[in-house]
């Protein structure tokens, strides 16, 4: 994927060109993010309640980071044990 992304690099349209042809630059890096993650347009669609679950996710671990920048007194050990589950789904 990143040599892939590195190949459109130098063809970037630069502000002057037509919006037809930014959009389809825009188009083929969307495309080859998709490709490269193996995703399809329609997984990409959240519901609204998917939507606000997943701000709520990364706010929160946002927040994580943000307490472990400003600690002092929680051990590496510690911080890496609560870093291997902070980006994990809850088993429903």
């Amino acid at each position: 994927m990143i040599a892939r992304l590195e190949v459109l690099k130098p063809k970037v349209p630069d502000d002057k060109q037509p919006f037809k042809v930014r959009e389809a630059f825009c188009n083929q890096i969307v495309q080859t993010w998709l490709n490269g993650l193996n995703l399809s347009p329609e997984m990409l669609m959240l519901t609204e309640e998917e939507d606000q679950a997943l701000d709520s996710y990364f706010f929160t671990n946002r927040l994580i980071v943000q307490c472990k920048q400003a600690a002092v007194r929680v051990s590496p050990k510690t911080w890496a044990e609560i870093e291997e589950r902070m980006l994990l789904v809850p088993n429903n």
